[in-house]
C-alpha cells in the first residue's frame, strides 16, 4: 500500500479483506489492518467506528461482489435463480473461506449489498406466491446448505479442484470409499449402501440436494 494515498473507509475495508483471504478471519484486527496499510492503529478509528462495522463492511462488499443481482435471468425460473444464488454463494464461500466465520458473527443483514441480495432472491420467489416469512425460511435453508456442503467439501480429503463446480468433490463418494473397507456386516442396510449403491461419478450431488430441499417449496399461487 502507498503510505501517501489517503486513508478512507474503502482502502480499510480492502485491506481488511486482503488480511482475511491470505492469514484467515481470525487475523483480522485493527491492528492487523493497519500494520497491512503501513499506518497507525487509531487512524483507522477516523474511518471505522471498531472491528463489529468493519467485518459488517467487509461481509457487504464481499457479498455484492457475489450478488445475483447484476445477472440475466430472463426466462428462469425460480428455481433455475435458485440454483444459481446457490452457486453463487459457493464461489463466494470458497474463494473467501473467512466469511464462513464472519457471517456467524453478524446479525444478517449486513448492509445495503446484503440488503439488494435479499431482495432479489424474495423476487425470484414472488412467482410461487408465499409470503414474506415463508419465502425468508426457503432462502434461509438454501443458504444454510450452502454453508454447510462447504464445510463438509473443506473438512474433507483432498483439495477441490474446481471452485465453480461443488460436483468435482463429491463427499458422498468420499464416504463410501472410505467405508469400503471396513467391517460392516453387522449394518445391512449401511452395508447395502456402501457396497451395493454405485452412484454416477459425474453425478452433480450438490445440485441434487439442492433440488430435494427445493422439492419441499409450496406453490401457493396455484
Amino acid at each position: 500500500m502507498n503510505r501517501r494515498t489517503p486513508l478512507t473507509q474503502d482502502r480499510i475495508v480492502t485491506a481488511a479483506i486482503e488480511v482475511a483471504d491470505e492469514q484467515g478471519f481470525d487475523a483480522v484486527s485493527m491492528r492487523r489492518v493497519a500494520l497491512h496499510l503501513g499506518t497507525g492503529t487509531m487512524s483507522l478509528y477516523r474511518h471505522v467506528a471498531d472491528k463489529g462495522e468493519l467485518v459488517s463492511a467487509m461481509v457487504d462488499r464481499v457479498t455484492g461482489e457475489y450478488s445475483c443481482t447484476g445477472a440475466d435471468t430472463s426466462g428462469m425460473g425460480w428455481r433455475e435463480r435458485m440454483h444459481l444464488l446457490a452457486r453463487s454463494d459457493w464461489r463466494m464461500f470458497m474463494e473467501h473461506r473467512w466469511m464462513l466465520a464472519a457471517t456467524t458473527t453478524l446479525a444478517p443483514p449486513f448492509g445495503p449489498d446484503s440488503l439488494a441480495s435479499m431482495e432479489w432472491a424474495l423476487e425470484a420467489l414472488s412467482p410461487l406466491g408465499l409470503a414474506p416469512h415463508e419465502a425468508a425460511r426457503v432462502i434461509m435453508t438454501v443458504t444454510t446448505y450452502v454453508q454447510g456442503s462447504v464445510r463438509v467439501v473443506l473438512g474433507g480429503p483432498g483439495q477441490v479442484r474446481d471452485q465453480d463446480s461443488p460436483g468435482a468433490a463429491d463427499p458422498g463418494l468420499q464416504w463410501q470409499a472410505r467405508l469400503r473397507d471396513q467391517d460392516i456386516h453387522r449394518f445391512p442396510r449401511l452395508e447395502e449402501l456402501v457396497h451395493g449403491h454405485r452412484p454416477e461419478a459425474d453425478r452433480d450431488w450438490f445440485a441434487d440436494g439442492l433440488d430435494l430441499i427445493l422439492d419441499g417449496v409450496p406453490d401457493r399461487s396455484r
